[in-house]
């Protein structure tokens, strides 16, 4: 039977996906030159197995041309990796802590949950450095922050609790007439002394409320520079200083400083101090006589060595009688700090009695 494609033509239904002849040729055996040669092969020719290759490869990458498309992954650019955003917490954490006390709390709540979020996600976020100081910042500036306020609780107390002991006592006065005469007030957990009528007492008394030494002359002091030259005597051996206040009776400026002797901020400005309390009506011809005024009471004295006052000053210098106004100028004073004064301090003039 015939075809119609004729004899020497191949069959119509081939399979297209069948390699060409020449390309089988190739595949079936080695090829010529590389190995022993097969029996009865022909010598080999290079040239024309040059020519047998490219002949075939064209033949067959015109049949099957997407099976030889090769891409190497070398030879294409990565793709550039996806940036990473700052964490909102970390950046939060900072700013918080300018604040005040709350927002330096929120900084270490911040800074605490930014870095959970970072090392949870690190492809995704960044700042764990930013977040660390922000939680570190809020930490120190928290305890700064509570350091202040408890110190500026602990003055308010302190001042509040000394301005309400002074206070106490004299609203708790007996309510007797300014004429009728009555010791002073009795300081805290020391016994009143015994008192003559004019409050002056009978024999001399020395006592001591915390770290001040108090005296109060009596009637039986015949002389009193030779009794303050005693007392200067005494205190220097104990390492003190002495302090002369005039007082009389009635004086309520005066009770006022008696009051506020015990509160510990008077305790401090007269540390190591010998107050020496001397009655302007008892001893009026020998305070005139060392040049003592007693025009103004309560006054506070320094004496020179001779006795006479160096430098004085009186309760006119502060306002209400409590510890809080009175303590600052006296501890200045008798450490010879007291500069500017509402009264410059004027010595009497003439001449006194010299030891």
């Amino acid at each position: 039977m015939s075809h119609a494609f004729g004899p020497t033509q191949p069959p119509p239904n081939r399979d297209a996906n069948e390699p060409p002849a020449a390309l089988r040729d190739v595949q079936a055996g080695p090829l010529p030159c590389e190995g022993e040669p097969p029996v009865d092969a022909t010598p080999c020719d290079p040239a024309g197995h040059v020519a047998l290759v490219p002949a075939a490869c064209a033949q067959l990458g015109r049949a099957q041309a997407p099976l030889l498309i090769l891409q190497a992954p070398y030879l294409t650019p990565p793709p550039p990796p996806e940036r990473r955003q700052l964490s909102t917490l970390a950046v939060s954490s900072v700013v918080a802590a300018l604040f005040g006390p709350l927002g330096a709390i929120a900084a270490i709540a911040f800074g605490w949950a930014a870095r959970r979020e970072i090392e949870q996600a690190p492809a995704l976020r960044r700042g764990y450095a930013l977040a660390s100081a922000g939680l570190s910042l809020g930490v120190l500036l928290t305890l700064c922050w509570s350091s202040a306020i408890g110190f500026g609780i602990w003055m308010w107390t302190t001042h509040h609790g000394g301005e309400t002991a002074s206070a106490v006592p004299e609203g708790e006065a007996s309510p007797e007439p300014a004429s009728a005469a009555s010791p002073s007030v009795p300081l805290p957990d020391v016994s009143p002394p015994a008192a003559q009528p004019s409050g002056v007492p009978e024999h001399t008394t020395h006592r001591r409320i915390g770290g001040l030494s108090i005296v109060d002359l009596g009637t039986d002091v015949s002389v009193l520079s030779e009794e303050l030259a005693k007392q200067r005597a005494e205190a220097y051996a104990q390492g003190e200083k002495v302090l002369v206040m005039t007082t009389s009776d009635p004086c309520e400026p005066c009770r006022g400083v008696d009051r506020a002797l015990g509160d510990p901020l008077m305790q401090t400005a007269l540390r190591s101090v010998r107050l020496v309390r001397v009655d302007i009506d008892l001893f009026k011809e020998d305070l005139d006589q060392i040049k003592v005024p007693r025009r103004l009471y309560p006054g506070f004295f320094l004496l020179s060595p001779d006795l006479s006052p160096q430098d004085g000053i009186n309760g006119g210098e502060w306002d209400d009688d409590i510890a809080r106004n009175i303590a600052p100028v006296l501890g200045a004073f008798v450490r010879g700090q007291y500069t500017t004064r509402r009264q410059p301090w004027h010595p009497l003039p003439g001449s006194g009695m010299r030891l």
